[in-house]
């Protein structure tokens, strides 16, 4: 398994949305006008969360998606511009909310697909978790996530 995704600590969210000022601005040579964060703060009475792609293993998004405009590259869930139809399938099979289709600037017809990239283009790593000043954002890698088990199951015992 080699995904790995934005783990989101809830308790720690104070609902600043510095992660999506960053994300919108890290992704602006994408060509796509507009403020357009690949994930969303979420705030009810007294907490708040980012709602981010968590790149699914199995994920409903690929399987709902009649064009493949969306594909698996190492372990990392990426859209395909010129597939997208902008019929919103994949938006409506994400459980968690975290894809959104906005239209592109360039043409009335033409769809782009917004989600979580792990920010690919970036060698220091998601935008979004170098700037959030309460560290709730973290990234989950497959042996992060192996180790954590480990210790929950050693702690049952």
């Amino acid at each position: 398994m080699n995904t790995s995704f934005i783990y989101v600590n809830a308790q720690a969210c104070i609902g600043c949305r510095t992660c999506e000022v960053s994300c919108a601005v890290n992704h602006q040579a994408d060509g796509q006008s507009g403020f357009h964060p690949r994930l969303r703060v979420y705030k009810a009475t007294q907490d708040s969360a980012p709602a981010v792609c968590h790149q699914c293993e199995g994920a409903s998004c690929l399987s709902a998606c009649p064009t493949g405009a969306l594909r698996k590259n190492n372990g990392i869930i990426e859209p395909i511009k010129a597939l997208c139809i902008g019929c919103k399938s994949c938006m409506v099979a994400c459980p968690f909310g975290a894809i959104e289709i906005v239209a592109d600037g360039g043409s009335p017809h033409a769809m782009s697909i917004i989600k979580c990239d792990m920010c690919q283009h970036d060698d220091s790593g998601p935008a979004c978790v170098r700037t959030c000043p309460t560290d709730a954002l973290s990234v989950m890698t497959a042996e992060r996530l192996r180790r954590l088990g480990e210790q929950k199951r050693a702690s049952l015992f």
